[in-house]
């Protein structure tokens, strides 16, 4: 069983996560890719750093309280970006560029959703179920964006 503390997950895990999934999509885009692979690498690279700095400022505003607060019996760790989910076929494929980016913000609602059923109060449920929902609305948008290329 783990602990982890709301102020880690939000200060360092998860704007480390985004950092890192920008980090692979701008690595393959200097690989040389296919245009509507290049335009979706574009969009993702942008929303990954935007989501980063977003957690930084949703952190200036939760409560002192929100952030101290430490969950207990964590039985999954923070996931981590893994390099080998996005390959080589993304590089051409943008199906499976957006297979690639379900998957690393599945990765991250799934853990969001876990310390929901770990939250002990309203306060930290209510922190947890906003950033759930902001990124099943950001992994909603960006499918619609990938659709929007595939008609191009």
């Amino acid at each position: 069983m783990r602990y982890e503390q709301t102020r880690t997950v939000l200060q360092h895990l998860a704007p480390d996560y985004h950092r890192t999934v920008s980090h692979y999509y701008q690595a393959m885009q200097e690989t040389g890719v296919s245009p509507r692979v290049q335009l979706m690498l574009d969009y993702l690279i942008d929303h990954e750093q935007h989501r980063a700095l977003a957690l930084g400022e949703f952190c200036r505003d939760a409560s002192p309280h929100v952030l101290d607060h430490w969950f207990k019996g964590v039985e999954i760790a923070f996931p981590l970006a893994e390099a080998d989910i996005l390959d080589e076929s993304a590089r051409t494929d943008l199906d499976q560029l957006v297979k690639a980016a379900i998957t690393y913000k599945g990765n991250l609602i799934s853990y969001f959703a876990h310390l929901l059923e770990r939250a002990s109060d309203a306060e930290t449920l209510h922190l947890f179920q906003t950033l759930k929902t902001q990124e099943e609305k950001a992994m909603k948008r960006m499918i619609r964006h990938a659709q929007g290329l595939a008609d191009l």
